[in-house]
């Protein structure tokens, strides 16, 4: 059987599936570097990020777990600054200059907009993303995607977080088809393939890095390396 002969929606993750959010970081990171000196002293500049990083991914479990988003963003400012070993008062400030860089940073995945756009022609295409509105919005526009979804749900305007199967099955009701006739596309296999599956969607499994499955109990429908991939499978 040919499982994609009922698909008619197309449906994403943002952060790095469609958008290179480790770029995003080393540019924004550089650019407070750049204007902020005296904050950041003499700290190499791959020393910012990988204290970045690691901030980021361990605030990650805490927001997928459902700690609010301001909290989860002041967490992370302050162990990124305690790792650097410079004043953790200055939380608030390294919030407040990273996401207002945010909007100026245009990262695509490679191919992205060009698989979009031709995904466009034959298919309804949403988004769902466990993350913010005042950035991943501008995410989408600076790729220049934005308009070609019919549906964007985000975890912090709707309140379901993935892997709840429930955000899967909204978006499918909004875009007017059934969970099976959805396939969606997403980096993590945690919160991505393990919701998509909850949600009664085909996976797609865009790893990139070859990353191994843990759960054994889960496995997505396809696996990719490059977004161009997707054209071979669906067109």
């Amino acid at each position: 059987m040919n499982l994609i002969n009922d698909i008619k929606a197309v449906l994403f993750d943002i952060d790095d599936t469609l958008f290179d959010r480790k770029t995003a970081i080393r540019k924004i990171l550089r650019g407070m570097k750049q204007k902020h000196p005296e904050l950041f002293q003499e700290i190499p500049e791959e020393s910012i990020f990988e204290a970045f990083c690691e901030a980021d991914q361990m605030v990650l479990v805490d927001f997928n777990k459902g700690e609010s988003g301001r909290g989860v963003r002041d967490k992370r400012s302050r162990r990124f600054l305690k790792t650097l070993g410079l004043p953790e008062e200055f939380s608030a400030r390294i919030t407040s200059m990273y996401i207002a860089a945010y909007p100026d940073v245009s990262s695509p995945v490679k191919d992205a907009r060009e698989v979009v756009e031709r995904l466009a022609e034959k298919f309804s295409l949403g988004v769902i993303s466990n993350a913010f509105p005042d950035v991943q919005y501008n995410k989408l526009k600076g790729i220049g995607v934005r308009d070609l979804f019919q549906v964007i749900l985000l975890s912090e305007e709707v309140g379901i977080r993935k892997p709840e199967g429930a955000i899967f099955q909204k978006a499918a009701k909004l875009l007017n088809v059934q969970p099976y006739e959805c396939f969606f596309v997403g980096d993590s296999f945690d919160t991505d393939m393990v919701g998509a599956k909850k949600g009664g969607m085909k996976a797609c499994w865009f790893n990139p890095d070859r990353k191994q499955i843990i759960d054994g109990d889960v496995k997505p429908d396809f696996e990719i390396t490059t977004l161009t991939e997707l054209l071979s499978i669906l067109l």
